[in-house]
């Protein structure tokens, strides 16, 4: 079993009044458990009445706390819908080329990552890919599920955007508190 420490960040488009809001959100179940588990969690809610400014002003606030919280660690950044996903990726890739590497996030050599990228059927996948990013919905094709999973557990991409449905890396990691 993979023992990696996971960070998670949740980019939530309103304000969160109850804790049980945001089990809805992801899926979560909370549980008692004589094994710890390697899990970060960090929160951020947003409350800009204009939806299409609002979720263009997490994309930042997120990178800035991948940088922060987890340089070197997978992280899962949760957003709102499947669109999001991809917007959030973008920005994030937009994000690392205003740094000084801009594959900050991709831990296997490009070559290496090519023949996996030949399988995929979602062009906007294999370009955030290539920046170590990928983004994982429900409309994703399955083949493209399998190998994006693959690739985060692997540790070759570090940053995945999910939406709502759940991810099977987290799910699998928190059955460990049951």
């Amino acid at each position: 079993m993979d023992r990696r420490p996971l960070s998670s960040h949740f980019q939530l488009p309103t304000t969160v009044s109850a804790p049980s809001n945001l089990y809805q959100f992801t899926g979560l179940t909370v549980s008692r458990s004589v094994r710890p588990l390697d899990l970060d969690v960090h929160l951020q809610s947003f409350s800009i009445p204009h939806f299409p400014s609002l979720m263009i002003s997490m994309s930042k606030p997120a990178y800035l706390a991948v940088l922060e919280y987890s340089p070197t660690k997978p992280v899962i950044i949760f957003v709102s819908s499947r669109k999001q996903c991809r917007l959030t990726a973008d920005d994030i890739i937009a994000h690392c080329g205003s740094d000084e590497n801009s594959k900050r996030f991709l831990n296997i050599e490009e070559e290496d990552l090519q023949p996996h990228l030949d399988h995929i059927t979602d062009k906007g996948l294999v370009e955030t890919l290539k920046y170590g990013i990928g983004y994982f919905h429900e409309a994703l094709d399955k083949q493209d599920k399998r190998i994006v999973e693959r690739l985060f557990k692997a540790g070759a991409i570090q940053v995945m955007i999910a939406s709502r449905v759940r991810f099977p890396y987290f799910s699998l990691r928190l059955s460990r508190l049951r």
